[in-house]
């Protein structure tokens, strides 16, 4: 027997979006930062630099002002921003691209779990979807860094535990709409295991609204890594990771003096978190035609 699919809203939404103006703007911009960030080892003219070391042509230089030689100027050691920008954008994809596949995957598989079985997993899920939604960003990611220590790995952890428990309460809200459905009735009716019903039925029902929304939210994880990198970067008595966020918060203690090295990796990191917007907005709106359409006036 085949089981008709509750909605195919997700890619209808897609489809919609693919003749707006400002999606693709949106996608060419995501686009571009992404060849870059996968070819930056071969276009930075210092890799070495680029990737935290601080090579003996470095310590000579010292901190310098943007040139020809330097477009984004050197920082406080000598390395080559531009190099260090460049090399910047996989961090920050990469911990963005994990944060948002490990919170929808943690949210969901709970999500469904919750809005199907009901009883105590119900109840369980709830309580932890309820207790995590609380956690701010930062105090997460400072305990965690006292626990096992600062880096990128702490920094995906601390924002995926307080951002999947958003996509779980979503997809238990799915959930509970779906299981009343009569496919679902009919599988289990069937003698189909309960297991089987909520993975091979209701999961494929419930997950595109759930991308879709993380989508939207994508531009929100890039913001919040780059927050929680900030705040690490203005305490660090040094600098090797090359992320945007630690980047700007290691220059904003110079801003005065050597603005550069915090203005080079904001404006990467602006046009880039405005480049999901642009995504994120149309998604948003097509998905929910009732919304105004803010950008329309520009595009």
């Amino acid at each position: 027997m085949n089981f008709t699919r509750v909605s195919n809203k997700g890619r209808t939404t897609l489809w919609r979006c693919l003749r707006r103006t400002d999606f693709k703007v949106g996608v060419t911009i995501i686009a571009t930062l992404t060849i870059i960030a996968i070819l930056s080892p071969v276009i930075t003219p210092y890799p070495d630099e680029g990737v935290g070391l601080i090579t003996e042509a470095a310590k000579q230089r010292g901190p310098q002002p943007p040139s020809l030689k330097h477009p984004f100027g050197t920082d406080m050691v000598g390395r080559d921003m531009l190099s260090r920008v460049l090399i910047g954008s996989r961090y920050s994809l990469i911990q963005t691209t994990l944060v948002i596949f490990g919170s929808l995957a943690i949210g969901v598989i709970l999500g469904v779990l919750a809005g199907y079985f009901r009883g105590i997993v119900e109840a369980v899920v709830n309580y932890a979807i309820e207790l995590f939604l609380l956690l701010p960003p930062v105090i997460v990611a400072a305990a965690l860094s006292v626990a096992i220590g600062p880096g990128m790995s702490t920094v995906v952890l601390s924002l995926i535990l307080t951002w999947w428990a958003w996509y779980a309460r979503l997809a238990y809200i799915q959930s509970r709409q779906i299981r009343e459905l009569d496919f679902i009735k009919v599988s289990e009716a069937l003698g189909f295991g309960r297991v089987y019903v909520a993975f091979r039925h209701l999961l494929p029902n419930v997950a595109p609204p759930v991308v879709v929304q993380s989508m939207i939210d994508t531009a929100s994880v890039l913001l919040e890594i780059a927050t929680v990198n900030f705040l690490i970067g203005s305490v660090s008595a040094s600098l090797d990771t090359p992320d945007w966020g630690m980047m700007i918060g290691y220059g904003f203690r110079y801003i005065t003096t050597y603005w550069w090295m915090s203005f080079f990796p904001g404006l990467f990191l602006v046009v880039t978190a405005f480049g999901f917007i642009l995504v994120g907005d149309a998604i948003s709106e097509e998905s929910s035609p009732n919304l105004r359409r803010r950008w329309r006036q520009w595009f």
